[in-house]
């Protein structure tokens, strides 16, 4: 008959021994989460984890784990005394709160370019980009993907269809500078720009019309439910006391086109534009249209923030604005500006200053609606 070899043990949850319930050498068992311990002696006694789910993680004496998770986008990061620990990630060089370019590919490729899922054109910084294929890091100088120029990422080995694949970049707004060839007509609505609008239901736009009288410069956020065009202008500067231009939007073959009436001849357009927001820094989904809930908290340290927010909803459409927002520390004060609606207001916003923070307050008018946003921080 098979004998039967049993260890000291028990089922209570959490339970560990003691050095007093072992000896040097000898086992012991908690049955509730299958964890074993044992007593290790160095010149100093203790008790040691050595099970298959462990209460928690320690590598060589030196560093230790966190044992619970993080929150969306942390990173973990070490305080070069062996404890490490989940944190929010930084701008500049980190990846989570940078540009995200989504591809999901529809056959087999190797060249990654274009516009991604959100239509968003792929740019980078050489050297700074992190390349994901189906959740897994890819190896950059050529071992696993190649950096052939700025807007294109290619692939030693074929993608197949339905493979993902994600391009993070740090944090530096996606800005495409374009400038127009000089306009000789004063035509209606002529076209200056053409942006992708599937997934983007948000463009900004910084637009200077310069003639040999002046210039005339203004921001300008479009919008779009994909069969119609919407635009807020806003912060006209002009240099002849007079508009160089009038602006108009449409849509088209699923494109949002930005137009202007020139008022003279030989004027000449430059723009820059992003996408909004321009970065993700921030998401989030209201199930309730309670007042004031939080949208974002920054600390006081920043006297002044800047965000990109876009409100989405699967029935009432697109609301996008700018928003400025000030603190003394004790108070906090917001300018909202350049909104753009594809149906009618969405939300309305508030600030608050509570635990060292300053908090963007949102209260939605319908359930569901999300929320994205970037934000610039300003006199730390």
């Amino acid at each position: 008959m098979a004998t039967v070899i049993t260890f000291k043990k028990s089922s209570t949850q959490n339970a560990v021994p003691s050095l007093s319930d072992l000896s040097l050498g000898e086992i012991a068992v908690n049955t509730y989460h299958g964890r074993f311990y044992t007593e290790k002696n160095d010149g100093s006694a203790a008790i040691v984890e050595v099970g298959s789910n462990p209460a928690s993680f320690t590598i060589n004496d030196a560093i230790t784990f966190p044992t619970s998770d993080g929150t969306s986008d942390q990173t973990l990061v070490t305080d070069g005394s062996g404890n490490i620990t989940w944190a929010d990630q930084s701008g500049g060089g980190s990846y989570g709160t940078g540009n995200t370019f989504t591809f999901t590919l529809t056959g087999t490729q190797t060249t990654i370019s274009g516009n991604d899922d959100d239509g968003q054109a792929l740019s980078y910084e050489i050297g700074k980009e992190a390349v994901y294929l189906n959740g897994v890091l890819l190896q950059d100088g050529g071992v696993d993907y190649a950096t052939t120029s700025s807007s294109v990422v290619t692939l030693q080995a074929n993608g197949e269809s339905g493979d993902v694949v994600c391009i993070k970049t740090p944090k530096n707004p996606v800005a495409v500078e374009t400038s127009s060839s000089a306009l000789t007509t004063t035509s209606s609505n002529q076209t200056i720009l053409t942006v992708a609008s599937a997934g983007a239901k948000a463009t900004k736009v910084s637009l200077t019309g310069v003639h040999s009288t002046g210039s005339h410069s203004c921001e300008i956020v479009m919008g779009n439910d994909g069969t119609n065009g919407f635009f807020s202008q806003y912060g006209d500067v002009t240099t002849t006391g007079a508009f160089l231009y009038d602006v108009s939007t449409a849509m088209s073959s699923g494109n949002q086109l930005l137009r202007v009436t020139p008022a003279n001849t030989n004027t000449t357009f430059f723009m820059v534009y992003s996408r909004l927001p321009a970065s993700k820094d921030g998401e989030l989904t209201t199930t309730a249209t309670t007042a004031d809930q939080t949208l974002d908290s920054q600390s006081t340290a920043y006297e002044g923030l800047k965000y990109s927010l876009v409100a989405t909803h699967a029935t009432a459409g697109t609301h996008a604005c700018e928003v400025v927002v000030g603190t003394d520390g004790t108070n906090a004060f917001y300018s909202q500006y350049g909104d753009v609606l594809t149906d009618s207001v969405m939300f309305s916003l508030n600030t608050s200053v509570s635990a060292g923070n300053t908090n963007l307050l949102v209260t939605p008018v319908n359930t569901n609606t999300t929320f994205y946003w970037d934000v610039s921080k300003r006199g730390e």
